[in-house]
């Protein structure tokens, strides 16, 4: 049997590799003369989608978004419930001079600045509870399961009420609780945990130097079964000689985090079926500059921005560093230096804007950079709506909704952004 001879290719002369280098060439030229889309004169930026609310310039407006691309609008006369793309989804009217508005998860509660007698919560889908007081309210909260905490003005004294809409309607309180004459004691801050067993109450000493205690009580049917009067439902206490508390909140677990004037620190609060729960020191992290802005995010981080550095202080950041920390473990995962005093900060889809005047920049929970915006106008607010590429924008009389799009930047046109 006669065999095939297996045929090599030739190699490829030198005048059809000369052939091919010049073609590639030639489309590479014609790429960059004729598409200029994909060159300098394209840049991302930010542009109005055309949908927004306008309000009079003493409105007083505040805005709040939970991961969704749809918020709650609030002004003096009211609450409103809107899409991303403009569409009203509810109302709800009252009258409040200058409100103000706290907000956690799916629940937004307004009141008024110190010194109102009401309260009104709102869930996405509506009025859950309007809340009257015979007193003057001195501060409220609302955490992500709408439980609402309220600090009453006595004459010769504070209140502390705690309400859900779960029990008895919200009209009455699930936790009640009177300081009456006691000197210069001054609660200032109350914050409910998630499952609303406990309560933790910041309380100011200003009888010889200013200090704080921070005191954990039961609530509930708990609290009514542990102490009574001032001590009612009180299971233990932390105090911080000369030092302010200026923000505290319950993270995920029972996790309770402190910011004070000089550190911020983590409690694990830890139940037992027949005893007292256990609260155990997590984490401490000591701050060398004052904070100019702090906050949270779901169960998981908070972020927070330094001010001047305290007096003496040594390995002091820089005015307007941004760091970004695992509320677990006390780790840095993300840090941005805006390089000046900052104005701004809020935390969303995982990511945090800051700002300073006009100047924006977003930034991810790793420290990645994702955009800088410049507002033409001076900016009340600004917010993730839907994602990272989506924000509101509100100025003096108007907020509108912007989208991050590819646009044509006309040659020797000065892009601001």
């Amino acid at each position: 049997m006669s065999r095939t001879a297996k045929r090599e290719k030739p190699p490829i002369s030198k005048r059809a590799m000369i052939l091919i280098f010049a073609s590639i060439l030639i489309i590479v030229l014609v790429f960059q003369l004729f598409m200029p889309s994909f060159g300098q004169n394209h840049q991302i930026r930010f542009e109005s989608t055309g949908h927004g609310v306008s309000y009079s310039f003493d409105a007083s407006p505040s805005f709040h978004s939970n991961n969704t691309s749809n918020f709650h609008f609030v002004t003096r006369d009211g609450v409103r419930y809107y899409s991303s793309g403009g569409d009203l989804r509810w109302s709800n009217t009252f009258s409040l001079n200058r409100p103000v508005m706290v907000a956690r998860g799916d629940y937004v509660a307004v009141g008024e600045e110190s010194g109102g007698r009401s309260v009104y919560v709102f869930n996405t889908s509506g009025s859950i509870m309007r809340l009257y007081f015979e007193y003057p309210i001195q501060g409220f909260s609302v955490n992500e399961s709408g439980f609402l905490s309220v600090i009453l003005q006595y004459s010769n004294g504070h209140g502390i009420r705690v309400f859900h809409q779960g029990y008895q309607d919200g009209n009455s309180p699930l936790f009640s609780l009177s300081f009456r004459n006691e000197g210069l004691f001054y609660p200032v801050m109350a914050e409910v945990c998630q499952n609303g067993v406990y309560l933790a109450l910041a309380i100011v000493d200003a009888n010889i130097r200013f200090g704080t205690t921070v005191q954990f009580r039961y609530i509930g049917t708990r609290g009514a079964d542990i102490g009574a009067g001032v001590d009612r439902g009180l299971f233990a206490s932390e105090t911080f000689p000369q030092d302010l508390v200026t923000s505290m909140r319950f993270m995920g677990g029972n996790r309770l985090v402190v910011a004070t004037t000089e550190q911020i620190v983590s409690y694990q609060l830890t139940p037992r079926a027949y005893a007292i729960s256990i609260i155990q020191e997590m984490w401490s992290m000591p701050l060398n500059n004052m904070l100019s802005h702090i906050a949270f995010y779901d169960n998981s981080h908070f972020a927070y921005i330094t001010g001047p550095r305290h007096l003496g202080a040594e390995n002091s950041l820089h005015v307007g560093t941004v760091r970004i920390i695992n509320a677990a473990n006390a780790q840095v995962t993300g840090e941005f230096h805006i390089g000046r005093r900052a104005t701004h900060l809020y935390m969303g889809h995982g990511s945090v804007i800051v700002g300073a005047d006009r100047n924006f920049h977003a930034v991810a929970f790793d420290g990645t950079h994702l955009w800088e915006h410049n507002s033409l106008f001076d900016t009340r607010e600004i917010q993730f709506l839907g994602g990272t590429g989506t924000v509101i924008i509100a100025g003096a009389n108007r907020a509108e909704i912007h989208e991050r799009r590819r646009m044509r930047i006309a040659e020797g046109f000065d892009e601001f952004e």
